[in-house]
């Protein structure tokens, strides 16, 4: 079989490799630009010792992800345990941050995984609905989504490999806390803290509620009180729930904030594209009621583009036209994905949703869904439908009931909001102000109606 070669990328220093290449912000455009540069939709890096693989193709991610499908070239059975890809040991955010109880994305395969699983199987296969949330909200500045948002801002900032020295080299994470350049580990104990803190008060709140009678309804709520029905409660199980809603209400937290953030930005700054969208809602809607999820076949559901998405480690070789060794941490890129000028036009860094249209206003089937935002192959979230569907109400629920205008300066001059992103994992628009207010004083009052249910 002919030898196959690794991907190009730039040249590395003895052992340490490329370790002063590996970006420290902005990754996703930063390994975009190194491909462009190589001419490669495959990048290969050394992060001392430990290979690093980007892939920026659309059509090889779900094979990459899920090792299968025609156009790949393997050398062991596409979906045989020795094959898999198993998630990559980052140091930094699970040994010592504590990210590594998050089930659906750091836990180990093995057999104890698939026991995980099943159990999480039997927690949410009756619970989990669009009626029902993780937690239950507590006021309207809930401290617990506080806790949750300063988590994930620290897990978005280490989650991207190379961020900090220990990923490359693990046995720095044993030195003292007192020698010089230690400042790592006192960063990883606050934001263990804050990790513990937003795991463990939630579900707290939640079963004190539930001695005194006043919870509201929530999968934590039922799932407890299911396990006290069937009298089968163990610490084990109580521990498992704990984790998999703490993952439930993070996904929530993090990636479908973060581009409901991205839409109210879009929309700021372009308020003709915002009237437009709201004159597709108020010819289905009408100024009468609010949207609601029956109203989602009906109204054209928006497709947004998101950032850097997961990435995982190999345990066997894998050859797919070029090479990739064993122990690599395999980067999926989807803002290189979403972002080529080929698929989605030369203006794609524009916010432009006519790009998706038809000139009759009929969706465009020749433009892809960017649903590589969700993940690829057997690694796509398992939250996709769900989180679709909540930007889909959120959207449209801004739409039907608010204007936007942008603020003006001291001298009467509108503010233009800044496009520039919170670096990290997940990009967070930075903050930046504008004025919100009711579209009329009826949705007004649906709106107190609805906030008093």
């Amino acid at each position: 079989m002919r030898r196959l070669s690794l991907p190009p990328g730039p040249k590395g220093w003895p052992i340490i490799g490329n370790i002063f290449d590996i970006p420290k912000e902005k990754a996703h455009i930063a390994y975009m630009e190194m491909g462009r540069k190589y001419g490669s939709d495959f990048l290969y890096l050394n992060m001392a010792g430990t290979s690093l693989f980007d892939s920026q193709l659309r059509r090889r991610q779900r094979m990459i992800f899920s090792l299968e499908g025609p156009r790949c070239i393997l050398i062991a059975p596409p979906l045989s345990d020795a094959f898999r890809l198993v998630r990559p040991r980052l140091p930094m955010l699970c040994e010592l941050m504590g990210w590594d109880f998050n089930l659906r994305h750091f836990y180990p395969y093995g057999t104890r995984m698939a026991s995980l699983k099943s159990t999480s199987f039997f927690f949410l296969g009756e619970t989990s609905s669009l009626q029902c949330t993780a937690f239950p909200s507590t006021i309207p500045n809930d401290p617990y989504l506080e806790l949750a948002r300063k988590a994930l801002h620290a897990f978005a900032e280490a989650g991207i490999p190379g961020t900090y020295l220990v990923d490359a080299f693990p046995m720095l994470k044993n030195i003292p806390g007192w020698l010089p350049g230690s400042g790592f580990k006192k960063k990883a104990a606050y934001e263990r803290n804050v990790l513990e803190a937003m795991i463990k008060q939630p579900f707290e709140f939640v079963k004190k509620n539930m001695e005194s009678g006043t919870t509201k309804t929530s999968i934590a709520s039922r799932a407890l009180q299911q396990m006290q029905d069937d009298k089968n409660w163990s610490r084990e199980k109580e521990d498992l729930l704990q984790n998999i809603l703490t993952a439930i209400y993070a996904g929530g937290a993090d990636t479908t904030a973060a581009v409901i953030g991205t839409v109210f930005l879009a929309l700021v700054r372009d308020i003709d594209i915002l009237k437009k969208g709201q004159a597709a809602v108020d010819a289905v809607v009408g100024a009468d009621r609010l949207p609601s999820f029956n109203d989602e076949r009906k109204i054209l559901r928006e497709k947004f583009l998101m950032s850097m998405h997961c990435y995982r480690r190999t345990v066997q070789p894998v050859r797919i036209s070029t090479y990739i060794p064993v122990n690599t941490v395999v980067l999926g890129n989807s803002w290189a994905i979403l972002h080529d000028p080929t698929t989605y036009g030369e203006d794609v860094d524009q916010f432009r949703p006519e790009r998706f249209l038809n000139s009759d206003g009929t969706l465009n089937n020749m433009i892809p869904y960017p649903d590589v935002a969700f993940g690829f192959g057997r690694r796509v979230c398992p939250g996709k439908a769900l989180a679709q569907s909540l930007v889909w109400l959120s959207v449209a629920s801004l739409l039907s009931c608010f204007n936007l205008d942008k603020v003006l300066d001291k001298d009467g001059v509108e503010v233009e909001p800044s496009t520039d992103y919170i670096n990290g994992l997940i990009s967070y628009p930075r903050p930046y102000e504008c004025i919100i207010t009711p579209r009329s004083k009826l949705v007004e009052e649906m709106i107190r109606q609805t906030s008093e249910k």
